[in-house]
């Protein structure tokens, strides 16, 4: 599975999209590596010689931290493969998909235009704001429930881009319109590690997800639940 195809930004939008990137540096505030993860648990601890993170999640690419109340569950595609990760605090869901991308491209603002284009074109609302992570989209997406009556649903979409990979989260739930109720699922999304591993991979393409083999973290993240279960 991949992201939609490439499409070039102009020489005065790819000038406008640099100068809001400078606003945030996502090596400090943001997703990262393994090595950018250590870096800032390093700086956090003040000097006094304790790196240790706090738990987490391994599902491969995606190592997301595990905080006392959150549910978390494994989205399956239709081959019974992990595509994505879904978590649940307080009432608001963060959903987590990791992608490949080039060595020197980022991938989030032409994502980003292309994701409100599809909205717009199902009669939804979308519009670009300043948000903790940089650039986001604000959205209102139609939705069609069982019996056929439709409504419009909030949703915030986040991405963040890497060396070689790109972080996309979406937000749904209090924390897609309330910024206090943001707050949580954003530091969650805020500590998330991003493994690409050498592998080659296409631009776009999902990194390969697996599902956690050590479940002693139930107690403090609330589990991962089966995703088997209906």
């Amino acid at each position: 599975m991949s992201l939609l195809r490439k499409k070039t930004a102009t020489p005065e939008e790819q000038a406008f999209q640099a100068a809001i990137s400078e606003q945030f540096d996502r090596a400090e505030h943001g997703p990262g590596d393994e090595e950018e993860i250590e870096s800032r648990a390093s700086a956090a601890s003040d000097g006094d010689g304790d790196t240790e993170s706090g738990p987490v999640l391994d599902f491969g690419a995606l190592r997301v931290p595990a905080v006392d109340g959150m549910q978390v569950r494994a989205e399956l595609d239709g081959q019974e493969q992990v595509v994505g990760v879904a978590v649940v605090l307080q009432d608001t869901m963060l959903q987590l998909q990791a992608f490949a991308a080039p060595r020197s491209e980022d991938l989030w603002d032409e994502v980003r235009q292309e994701i409100a284009e599809g909205i717009r074109g199902g009669q939804g609302k979308a519009r670009e704001v300043d948000g903790p992570f940089g650039r986001e989209l604000q959205a209102e997406v139609v939705v069609t429930d069982e019996s056929g009556g439709s409504s419009r649903q909030p949703v915030r979409f986040i991405g963040t881009d890497g060396e070689r990979w790109f972080l996309r989260g979406v937000v749904t739930g209090p924390g897609a319109t309330d910024p206090a109720s943001a707050a949580a699922i954003e530091q969650i999304f805020s500590g998330v590690e991003v493994e690409r591993g050498a592998q080659a991979a296409a631009p776009r393409d999902l990194l390969p997800l697996t599902l956690p083999t050590d479940q002693l973290l139930d107690s403090e993240a609330g589990g991962v639940d089966d995703p088997t279960e209906a």
